[in-house]
């Protein structure tokens, strides 16, 4: 599904705005889980520091110790103090039996307190078989002291975040939602209508010039006929000079006809495409087909007419709109290619595709609705001249374009064959595009779906 211009604009500030508030809960939270942390290992210091104070003075041992019992009983009831010697030995603990404890020289803690003067561990006592926060302090004495409280909710609690900052972000994470859907949809709608303008001044723009382009496409034949006309009309004609005259106002007349019959071509393309019926096309059959319907201009300019096609290939489409692009096409070379060249159309089979560009629903006999598997790539060269200037290259499929402006219709047609095989080719799920041949000519290459 293709999403609104409103949409993903809104979209885009919703994501910006929700990594910004995650990133912002995410870095408070560490902050101040880091804040919460230091600040009950300074009381656990403190702790530790005033028991090394009393474990440094008195005479012997059991003094000492004794002292450390006074001590603790001015201290936070589950607080563990173990009192380990150099060589790892646990000569004092508060809560176990010393004679059940093990050796604590490789505790985490008690590791990092000889490296660094001081260590914490959060883990499970293998004595007591209870989570403890351990502090481990060594002041350089004969003891190194630890001091640990149990990891139970209280001491979780302590060092949780505070949830009121993370109840302020994610009221502030809906009031800036709500103002991002607010912005989002004023935003949209001003692109929106700056877009419909757009569309209403090009399409007012297109209108202009092709009103201007098809006066002028008319003025040329109207006023030949005129001119003939009025001759025959206002002259004493003998029946030769006058047949002449009639004759060539017929001739514009045909001009005329296919001049509209293009423009109609164009409209019903464009307007209606579900009224052309796809049905299965024999591509050599046409082929012969546009090379016997120009046999006359073919020999007249000594032009070769070569197809390469695979044998039973069968396009799926309108057969009277692609016999208009390989005509058109073939015209083109005729008028204007010169002499002595040869045209050489060829097709391979193509998987996918390489456009989606002019996909659009096709009659009920499942035309361009069609998936567009299978594909054929069709390339259609001369050598003849081309076109030397490449910048008129990209213009050539422009309604009423002609490379050389003093061209005439007779010279040059209106410039709406090319515009009627680019849309041909669209209708039929495809695109077409053109470039120099090697070493001379052109060669247009374009897609056509297959059976």
């Amino acid at each position: 599904m293709k999403l609104s211009f409103q949409q993903r604009l809104i979209g885009s500030f919703v994501v910006i705005f929700a990594l910004f508030t995650a990133g912002v809960v995410v870095f408070d939270g560490q902050r101040m889980r880091r804040y919460k942390t230091e600040t009950l290992e300074e009381r656990l210091d403190a702790y530790a520091g005033e028991i090394e104070r009393v474990v440094g003075t008195g005479a012997g041992l059991t003094e000492r110790f004794e002292g450390v019992d006074g001590l603790i009983a001015l201290m936070p009831q589950n607080l563990r103090v173990t009192l380990v010697d150099r060589g790892g030995r646990v000569v004092y603990d508060n809560v176990l039996d010393i004679a059940t404890m093990d050796n604590h020289l490789g505790r985490p803690e008690m590791t990092a307190a000889r490296e660094a003067g001081s260590g914490t561990s959060i883990r499970l006592s293998n004595s007591a078989g209870e989570k403890y926060l351990y502090y481990a302090r060594d002041g350089g004495g004969e003891f190194v002291v630890r001091v640990a409280l149990p990891y139970d909710i209280e001491v979780r609690s302590l060092l949780k975040p505070d949830n009121a900052f993370l109840y302020f972000v994610v009221a502030l994470f809906v009031v800036g939602l709500m103002f991002i859907l607010y912005l989002g949809r004023y935003f949209g709608a001003a692109v929106k209508r700056l877009r419909e303008h757009e569309a209403r001044e090009k399409t007012r723009r297109l209108k202009r010039e092709m009103t201007g382009n098809i006066a002028h496409e008319l003025r040329t034949p109207v006023t030949s006929i005129r001119g003939f006309l009025e001759i025959v009309l206002g002259n004493e004609l003998d029946e030769a000079r006058r047949r002449q005259y009639l004759q060539r106002a017929y001739s514009q007349t045909q001009t005329l006809s296919a001049l509209i019959s293009d423009m109609s071509l164009l409209a019903r393309i464009d307007e209606n495409r579900g009224a052309f019926e796809f049905t299965d096309i024999d591509a050599a059959q046409l082929l012969d087909k546009v090379r016997s319907d120009t046999s006359k201009g073919l020999v007249e300019k000594n032009i070769s007419f070569v197809a390469e096609m695979p044998e039973g290939l069968i396009f799926r489409g309108n057969e009277s709109l692609l016999y208009s692009v390989l005509r058109n096409l073939t015209d083109n070379v005729i008028a204007h290619a010169g002499e002595g060249v040869e045209i050489r159309v060829a097709a391979e089979v193509v998987e996918g595709g390489s456009s989606g560009s002019g996909r659009v629903g096709g009659s009920g006999s499942g035309g361009v609705g069609r998936s567009r598997d299978r594909m054929a790539r069709v390339s259609f060269a001369d050598n003849g001249r081309g076109i030397a200037d490449t910048q008129h290259l990209d213009k050539l499929f422009e309604r009423f374009y002609r490379v050389n402006e003093g061209r005439t219709r007779d010279t040059g047609g209106s410039g709406l064959g090319l515009s009627i095989v680019r849309n041909t080719v669209a209708l039929h799920g495809g695109e077409i595009g053109v470039r120099r041949n090697n070493p001379s000519g052109l060669e247009f290459i374009f897609e056509l779906p297959i059976k």
